[in-house]
C-alpha cells in the first residue's frame, strides 16, 4: 500500500503514524514513519510479524488499515 506524502504529515505533535488492525492476531498496533520518510514500519504486537507501508505520491489520506499476519 502507498501513502500520500502530504498526508503523512500530522497536525499533532510527535511521530506520524498509521493505525493498523492485525486481523489474524486480533490486536491493534501502529506503524511509524521511518527517518527517511519513505515508509511506515512496525511489527504486530502479538506475533512480531513485520509490516511496511510505502509513502507514495499517489497514496491515500486514510490513517487506519487492516493487515494479516502470516
Amino acid at each position: 500500500m502507498e501513502i500520500d506524502p502530504e498526508q503523512s504529515k500530522t497536525i499533532l505533535r510527535g511521530r506520524p503514524f498509521l493505525g493498523v488492525q492485525f486481523v489474524s492476531c486480533r490486536t491493534y498496533g501502529r506503524l511509524y514513519l521511518n527517518r527517511e520518510g519513505t515508509a511506515y514500519v512496525g511489527r504486530c504486537p502479538r506475533c512480531g510479524a513485520p509490516v511496511r507501508a510505502l509513502v507514495g505520491e499517489h497514496g491515500t489520506s486514510q490513517r487506519f488499515f487492516q493487515a494479516t499476519c502470516p
